[in-house]
């Protein structure tokens, strides 16, 4: 039966350096310093889904509690073995069962012009599985780092509240960043760019 534990910090840097780097390209990967510090600091979660000892999956989980819910900006992804076999969609409802009270929030890869229409297809994979695991795509996107995000939230009553999701997902990244930096590379509605 599988099961989601918190990564040890040893296990979480196997898990970056074994998996991480081939899973996200750099522009969507937060270094691992950050990770740590966030983690150190109490925000940050990370988890990995396993069977027995075996890794399933992983995820990481960035909350903030400063606007009345805990918000999360979820990442995460099962071992290519995995994929299309329902590990996912395992993973994701042990996370939605752990953090019940809360609103999770992910940025996805928006589907764009002038990408190849076969990373525009995974896109919309991707957005498609949230979408079936319960998540509302929300009316904006995000620009961060320079990748564009579409924006989805779970549960879906809280897509009824996008101003305090847009404020909670600001707070986040102006939490941790210099405010020229932030004003610079956080773009939480994509016509702020």
């Amino acid at each position: 039966m599988a099961e989601l534990r918190l990564l040890t910090a040893r296990q979480l840097r196997q898990v970056y350096r074994e998996r991480v780097r081939s899973d996200f390209p750099p522009s969507e990967r937060r270094p691992l310093a950050s990770m740590e510090h966030l983690r150190a600091a109490g925000v940050y979660d990370t988890w990995g889904m396993y069977e027995g000892e075996e890794l399933l999956a992983y995820a990481f989980l960035w909350r903030s509690e400063a606007y009345g819910v805990a918000l999360a900006g979820l990442s995460g992804r099962c071992r290519r073995e995995g994929r299309g076999r329902g590990t996912g969609t395992l993973a994701l409802s042990l996370l939605q069962a752990r953090y019940g009270g809360c609103s999770l929030l992910v940025e996805a890869e928006a589907q764009e012009e002038g990408v190849p229409p076969e990373e525009n297809a995974l896109r919309a994979r991707r957005l498609s599985f949230y979408e079936r695991s319960g998540f509302r795509r929300l009316d904006y996107q995000t620009r961060i780092f320079g990748v564009q995000y579409a924006m989805l939230v779970w549960p879906e009553e809280a897509a009824a509240e996008p101003e305090r999701l847009q404020d909670a997902h600001r707070g986040l990244y102006r939490s941790q960043l210099p405010n020229p930096l932030f004003r610079r590379v956080i773009h939480i509605l994509a016509d702020e760019h």
